[in-house]
């Protein structure tokens, strides 16, 4: 009995030219694909289409810059006074004034703190002469510089500043004073006589300061 052996399977053929083509064509469009991602996404801000990271770079510079705007502005501040007026308060230490007039004086004192003054008091006395000046005696007198007309702050500045006993006052000059009730008074020599012993005064008394 003879035995039956089988043919051997024919070998593997190589492929053909068509399964190159196809695999070398599969290649090609992988990379043309990769390629036009690429360039595609590249070339987003040229189309007019922004990128996730512009956007963000975008929003933190303008966030930076409105915060620089905000912090650097400076409050205004209002110098002028809304009533168009002097912002400076008034004085309220000077005080009217109580009574202003001529006094003739023949070697005695007066009471300035009266309205009228009255003779008899140690305000103000034109007591005795040196040479053609008239000498003031009993109380302290503050010498007004030539030619000057103080008011009540600076007749009181010199009444508590400058003052001196017996002075020798010339006519046409001024003596500061403060009187026994604690007023503030400028005293005026218009003349002065010492054949007769007459001084002629102009005297100013302010009311008393309330402070």
């Amino acid at each position: 009995m003879s035995s039956f052996t089988p043919p051997p399977y024919p070998p593997p053929r190589p492929p053909g030219p068509s399964h190159k083509w196809q695999t070398l064509a599969a290649l090609i469009s992988a990379g043309v694909g990769i390629l036009t991602f690429a360039v595609g996404f590249i070339g987003l801000p040229a189309a007019g289409v922004r990128s996730p990271v512009a956007v963000r770079e975008t929003a933190t510079v303008t966030a930076t810059a409105t915060a620089t705007v905000t912090t650097s502005a400076e409050p205004v501040v209002q110098s002028e006074n809304p009533d168009g007026g002097d912002s400076t308060p008034p004085d309220a230490e000077v005080p009217e004034v109580q009574w202003t007039g001529p006094l003739l004086s023949q070697q005695q004192g007066f009471d300035l703190d009266l309205v009228p003054p009255e003779r008899g008091g140690g305000d103000i006395d034109t007591y005795g002469f040196d040479g053609p000046k008239a000498k003031l005696y009993g109380n302290s007198y503050a010498l007004v510089p030539e030619g000057e007309d103080p008011d009540f702050s600076e007749c009181k500045l010199l009444a508590t500043t400058k003052t001196q006993s017996a002075p020798a006052v010339a006519d046409g000059r001024s003596v500061c004073l403060f009187t026994d009730g604690g007023r503030v008074a400028l005293a005026t020599v218009d003349s002065a006589d010492p054949g007769t012993g007459i001084v002629n005064l102009t005297v100013k008394v302010w009311e008393k300061a309330t402070t």
